[in-house]
């Protein structure tokens, strides 16, 4: 049976007297609502948004690493290579920020492959010259999903050995490509040769796999940033369809009626203007009218239902630090999440978790340049220019709004002005005070910020008034 992230009910699946019904959905290729008309699961799936906490996490945490500058510098073929990273005019920030980023935090690992430009059906190269007329000395980037790569081998170091990669051309054509430290081989889906082997000039598999983090009892597999928020995603889709289910078929409320007045076809006679007739009876000489009644549905359920879906998206804001602290205004419970762009980052956690991701970013980055590196040199990548590459990405991150800074700032110079009694004691506490307030900075910033503070308080360099 196919696995959905939309389980079904027990009286959704086929009955076990009628072997032949198979709960296989709706035929592939149709719309989602093809059998909603008489199946509750399919109403469920095509009535149902899927929600996108991991979206919205994802991009909260990425536009604040993004949104400061990100220094580069590296040899001038590095630097050529930074403003075309895939061969589609993408600049390093587009690519990292658009692709590589999101993948990579979403799936826990992605693989790069870096190789030199296609070649042009019908062109042939024959020298040094042709190569450099067309474009195939430069390199290219660009990643393989985990679903692609369907079988490897690694060495000690954790490269690849050997590996086997699915690229789909279009919708009907499927290859396998081979790849090993000496040459490729493209296979079509029979497995009969296509192309090659064609050898490059490497010396390894010009492929890598990146990590956020890895699994603790697997080599070659990483862990999402964001599982736990998947999953009360997750759980999240199916309460809310429990619930649009619920609140679709209670809109149209059953009615009770005397068994003899309903047609042997089910059907109640309807007169003009949809007029229901109550059902005369006449006993003993006597005349009466048999009522309708309208069965009234329990909605203590659904109540209950949207309370969870309410706790399991303040769940979700809370795995992603995107929560209004308690007691702020406008809030009453413990944690309140807050809708559209009133969500943001708390201020010291917030610092943290972001300094942690723009540090994978950082090693995920300095590697793809290394394997570039080997690329642009055919095998032959110097010291000297891996050396030359600098990559440092923001580690400290204004998540004050402004109201909350002038308050910190206003309090912080009060405290400071009031400061004296005990020299040493005050300027240790201030110290502390300042990367409270200031998360993320390097030590020589905070030493800077120590001496002035030491000075102001009249203290010398060995800590005597």
């Amino acid at each position: 049976m196919p696995v959905r992230n939309l389980v079904r009910h027990k009286r959704e699946y086929p009955s076990a007297f009628d072997p032949g019904a198979s709960p296989s959905g709706r035929p592939f290729g149709t719309d989602q609502a093809y059998q909603a008309t008489d199946d509750d699961y399919e109403l469920r799936r095509a009535r149902t948004p899927v929600p996108t906490f991991v979206a919205e996490a994802a991009e909260a945490h990425l536009a604040r690493i993004f949104s400061r500058e990100v220094k580069r510098e590296g040899p001038p073929k590095v630097a050529a290579w930074w403003r075309d990273v895939d061969g589609q005019g993408s600049s390093i920030d587009d690519w990292m920020a658009g692709t590589v980023a999101p993948l990579l935090l979403v799936l826990g690992q992605l693989d790069i492959i870096v190789d030199h430009p296609a070649r042009v059906d019908g062109d042939e190269v024959r020298t040094r010259a042709d190569e450099l007329r067309m474009g195939l000395d430069g390199c290219v980037a660009s990643h393989i999903l985990p679903e692609n790569m369907v079988w490897w081998r690694l060495d000690r170091r954790g490269r690849y050995v050997e590996c086997l990669i699915r690229e789909v051309r279009d919708e009907r054509k499927v290859g396998w490509r081979y790849w090993n430290a000496e040459s490729w081989t493209l296979y079509d889906s029979s497995g009969k040769v296509e192309e090659g082997p064609v050898p490059h000039p490497y010396g390894r598999v010009p492929i890598m796999r990146l990590f956020d983090r890895k699994r603790p009892r697997c080599e070659n597999v990483g862990m999402p940033r964001y599982e736990s928020i998947a999953e009360l995603q997750r759980e999240f889709y199916n309460r809310d369809s429990e619930l649009i289910l619920s609140d679709t078929t209670q809109a149209h409320p059953l009615l009770q009626g005397p068994e003899d007045y309903v047609k042997a076809d089910g059907a109640v006679p309807i007169g003009p203007n949809w007029l229901l007739p109550k059902k005369k009876n006449s006993q003993n000489g006597s005349v009466s009218y048999e009522g309708f009644d309208v069965v009234e549905f329990p909605k203590d359920g659904a109540e209950s239902i949207r309370w969870n879906k309410a706790d399991l998206r303040d769940a979700a804001d809370r795995a992603a630090l995107l929560l209004k602290p308690a007691g702020a205004a406008g809030t009453g419970g413990s944690t309140v999440s807050q809708s559209g762009v009133s969500k943001r980052l708390d201020q010291a956690a917030g610092n943290d978790l972001l300094g942690k991701i723009a540090g994978v970013l950082a090693r995920a980055e300095r590697r793809i340049v290394e394997l570039a590196l080997v690329v642009m040199g055919d095998g032959r990548d110097s010291a000297e220019d891996r050396e030359a590459v600098r990559i440092q990405y923001p580690t400290s991150f204004d998540l004050f709004t402004g109201s909350e800074l002038a308050e910190t700032v206003g309090r912080f110079q009060a405290v400071l002005a009031a400061a004296g009694n005990a020299p040493r004691t005050e300027s240790e506490l201030l110290g502390k005070l300042v990367r409270l307030m200031l998360p993320g900075l390097d030590d020589e910033s905070y030493h800077r910020f120590d001496a002035e503070i030491d000075r102001h308080l009249g203290l010398g360099s060995d800590g005597e008034v």
